[in-house]
């Protein structure tokens, strides 16, 4: 009898058990699905900054920065690049972007003696310094992904 009464127990006991388990794993995934990041309509890119077809890779201490900014009034964003590398990882609203690059050998160093300024040696031309003059165009699309910055040392 001891032991018909102890195998209901266990088996009681593995139902309840199971069945707890299996409510917190749903609960789990609906609280890691409902509850992720919210990026507001912006999505996640990945990107390389190229230069003649190669990865921008700088030596050396220096500035080395993305901004995209919106062609229709949209927010841009704006991320470091990495100088081994060339990658930079940005969130933004799709659509399409003016892009600005700055990548410099060294920093700006001011001499407060003298009252002058000597500029940092940039790496790539001045053009593609300003959204102005800047002719690199970057969509993202509604995905997000991979994206490229094309640059001409001409």
């Amino acid at each position: 009898m001891y032991s018909m009464l102890s195998s209901r127990r266990m088996r009681r006991t593995s139902r309840l058990f199971l069945s707890v388990v299996m409510f917190s794993v749903g609960i789990g995934m609906l609280v890691s699905v409902g509850c992720g990041p919210k990026l507001g309509g912006k999505v996640k890119i990945t990107g390389t900054v190229m230069l003649d077809g190669s990865p921008l890779i700088c030596e050396g201490e220096g500035e080395s920065f993305v901004n995209l900014s919106a062609q229709t009034g949209g927010k841009g964003g704006a991320a470091r690049f990495d100088r081994a590398t060339g990658t930079f990882e940005m969130v933004v609203e799709p659509g399409d972007y003016i892009a600005t690059v700055r990548a410099t050998d060294g920093f700006e160093v001011e001499d407060e003696k003298r009252g002058t300024v000597t500029p940092a040696k940039s790496l790539i031309p001045g053009k593609y310094n300003s959204p102005g003059n800047s002719d690199v165009i970057v969509t993202v699309s509604p995905s997000g992904g991979e994206v490229s910055i094309q640059l001409s040392s001409e």
